[in-house]
């Protein structure tokens, strides 16, 4: 491996966990083999706090990777692999290496209150530059230039927290997985389901209990915790009016476009009404005439037959 490749760590590393006990370290690296060699692996038995093997595994090239992303789920001795890429510290909060989301929250770094004004910040430019990591399911514009991407598989998101830094017209973005406050509840219970947290119904010494709830460590925890479930519900809140403002606009434009086709159809309507009193005033005219000519005809008919009748009778006399 190069030096280069050594400073791109990050693109050839791999999570591997829920690996069963009975598997060992070198079947687990000869079942990786099929994709690529393994550089590394660090192995983690299962014990009396995980009942689960895990493992982190370095590749030697990053298609090695990306083939066994590609062609998920893994099974080994029955039992489904979780696979992820390894995160850099810098990508995100330590349980979060170990936790998935296919949704991520991107915004200007260091922009407060809004004050970046960049009007190419729209829906057509960041999914031009963000669905080259994947297919994307929704997409949501907020305010302050935040915006909220919903991808089909979460390797996409991992991905693009791998690649960090990302610019928009040289502002750099400040990329964060976002969890639904359901996924908050989920990691809450991995987080405090540890064997340092007592269970509060095993009969435990209540001053053992107590020093334990008070402990820095656990309560810097729970308020992480807290704060990322307001900060959950807060962008939750912001995409649901989003989407309530969406709905109304794409009705008030709706109504606007059916406006505009009424008074169009109004319009042709008054056009055809125009023609056909043309037209009806021409028949009339054309009506008017044909009495006339008619009348003519009849006069002339008269005459040329008086006329007969006059010769007939100056015939008969001679």
């Amino acid at each position: 491996m190069s030096s280069n490749d050594l400073t791109d760590r990050k693109y050839y590393s791999l999570y591997v966990g829920s690996i069963s006990p009975n598997i060992r370290r070198k079947q687990l690296c000869d079942y990786l083999e099929q994709y690529g060699r393994v550089d590394q692996c660090q192995w983690f038995e299962a014990n009396y706090r995980r009942c689960n093997c895990f493992a982190f595994v370095l590749m030697n090239t990053p298609d090695s990777i990306n083939r066994l992303m590609a062609t998920r789920p893994h099974v080994l001795d029955n039992r489904r692999l979780y696979l992820k890429r390894e995160l850099p510290e810098q990508c995100s909060n330590k349980v979060e290496h170990f936790l998935t989301t296919e949704n991520v929250l991107i915004q200007f770094k260091h922009n407060q209150n809004g004050q970046i004004n960049e009007p190419d910040f729209n829906e057509e430019n960041i999914r031009n530059y963000f669905q080259t990591y994947g297919q994307i399911l929704s997409l949501c514009l907020l305010k302050n230039h935040r915006c909220v991407i919903e991808y089909k598989d979460y390797d996409s998101v991992d991905c693009i927290l791998l690649d960090c830094p990302h610019y928009f017209n040289s502002h750099e973005l400040e990329i964060d997985k976002y969890y639904t406050t359901e996924q908050l509840k989920h990691i809450e219970r991995l987080v405090t389901t540890t064997p340092e947290t007592p269970d509060l119904s095993a009969g435990i010494d209540e001053e053992h209990v107590e020093h334990v709830l008070r402990s820095r460590r656990y309560l810097n925890m729970r308020i992480r915790l807290l704060k990322d479930s307001i900060f959950s519900v807060g962008v939750a809140n912001e995409i649901k009016l989003e989407t309530i403002q969406r709905g109304f606009q794409t009705t008030i434009d709706r109504r606007k476009e059916l406006l505009d086709q009424i008074q169009q159809l109004n319009k042709q309507c008054q056009i055809l009404h125009e023609r056909n009193q043309s037209l009806k005033e021409m028949n009339d005219s054309r009506m008017a005439i044909n009495e006339n000519l008619d009348k003519t005809y009849q006069e002339q008919l008269r005459e040329e037959q008086a006329k007969q009748d006059e010769w007939k009778q100056k015939i008969a006399a001679l």
